[in-house]
């Protein structure tokens, strides 16, 4: 995650005190999650303060544990806490199963972010050899 002072790095479990299975069975990898308004000022970790950063736009637990290089199990401690205090909102993903919910327009939107990804991920490797 973040480099705390003297280059070491904060261990994932200090954000939640520990803590590494919610209490809340509901929240699974695919759960979306999305930053509430009128939170501002509220005192958070700096982890939790980066979820609610990037649910500013829905996010999956999944999508938050990569971004953050965190396990999901400590992304699942966070949502609760931050559910617990109103600042998110969770929701079961979309059905995707039905055929009428999977067009192709999504399905070319989803190979090219892929593709954009894996992109980028090699030109990166590239670099750092």
């Amino acid at each position: 995650m973040t480099a705390a002072s003297g280059g070491r790095r904060t261990r994932p479990y200090a954000g939640t005190g520990g803590r590494t299975q919610a209490p809340d069975a509901t929240l699974s990898i695919d759960t979306q999650i999305t930053a509430q308004t009128g939170h501002e000022g509220r005192l958070l970790s700096e982890q939790h303060q980066l979820v609610l950063d990037l649910c500013s736009e829905p996010r999956a637990v999944s999508e938050l544990a990569g971004l953050l290089q965190l396990p999901v199990g400590v992304i699942t401690v966070m949502v609760t806490d931050l559910r617990q205090r109103q600042m998110v909102s969770t929701r079961a993903p979309v059905d995707m199963s039905r055929n009428d919910n999977v067009t192709h327009r999504l399905m070319e939107r989803v190979h090219a972010a892929l593709q954009a990804q894996y992109e980028e991920e090699t030109r990166g490797a590239r670099g750092a050899n």
